[in-house]
């Protein structure tokens, strides 16, 4: 059992060293590490993304195996890929590699990786999800890759253990990726408080120099907008630095 234990108590402190807003390639980058150091088979790991459609790869422990993530994006296929698509788990030694991925093989021969565990990271399908439901399914997002150069590595406890790896790498990847979409959607939040006060701002200039009511104000920013073709914040940013732009009626 004292695997399984060191699994849990790595678990624990992987959790206790995320930091809000630390970039999720350094916490994918601990995974990998944890992984390589918890399975004695373990020559190195990677985590493969899925960034605006392509699959590519977030943190690795060995520069070497970046040629075997690549060689399969460029393919696409592979191990890795496979897990990805079908959300599930590979474990598949040379033989298998050579049989099924023949090019991907040859690359994996190359540099001395005998055997590949490939765990797809599954997160819920955010797509489907309203204010008031819970996500009706899942998706694949991505995967760990754990590689041996020892023939026939990873057991059914080991490839479990990296499972629970990949469970909590998912939980990482869906925690940052909501605390981005909500730091994004706060930007643009103060974005458009800041652009309301600086146009509110513009129209009183203008509805004191030309003695105009508040509709009328906008009216005339936005004739100049569409006549200068610029936009209606940066009109109001420049009639703010120089107010004698708006000539009296």
């Amino acid at each position: 059992m004292t695997q399984i234990d060191d699994t849990a108590a790595a678990l624990r402190k992987l959790t206790d060293t995320i930091t809000i807003g630390e970039p999720l390639p350094a916490v994918l980058q601990r995974v990998c590490e944890w992984v390589t150091s918890l399975i004695p088979a373990a020559t190195a790991a990677s985590v493969t993304l899925i960034d605006n459609g392509q699959p590519r790869t977030i943190a690795t422990t060995h520069e070497k195996v970046l040629d075997l993530d690549r060689a399969q994006y460029r393919a696409g296929d592979g191990p890795c890929l496979h897990a990805l698509r079908t959300a599930t788990t590979i474990r598949a030694d040379l033989a298998q590699l050579r049989g099924r991925w023949p090019e991907f093989a040859d690359t994996a021969t190359a540099a001395g990786i005998a055997t590949v565990l490939a765990c797809a990271l599954v997160l819920p399908d955010d797509t489907t999800t309203t204010a008031h439901t819970a996500p009706a399914t899942t998706v694949a997002a991505g995967a760990v890759n754990v590689w041996s150069d020892q023939p026939a590595a990873f057991d059914p406890v080991e490839a479990a253990l990296v499972t629970m790896f990949s469970g909590a790498a998912s939980a990482l990847v869906l925690t940052t990726r909501r605390w981005e979409r909500a730091s994004a959607l706060a930007d643009q939040l103060r974005t458009a408080l800041a652009t309301r006060d600086l146009i509110a701002t513009a129209k009183g200039i203008v509805m004191a120099r030309r003695q105009v009511s508040s509709e009328e104000a906008f009216a005339w920013i936005t004739d100049v907008s569409q006549h200068t073709n610029r936009k209606i914040r940066d009109i109001a940013a420049i009639l703010i630095d120089d107010p004698i732009l708006v000539e009296p009626a």
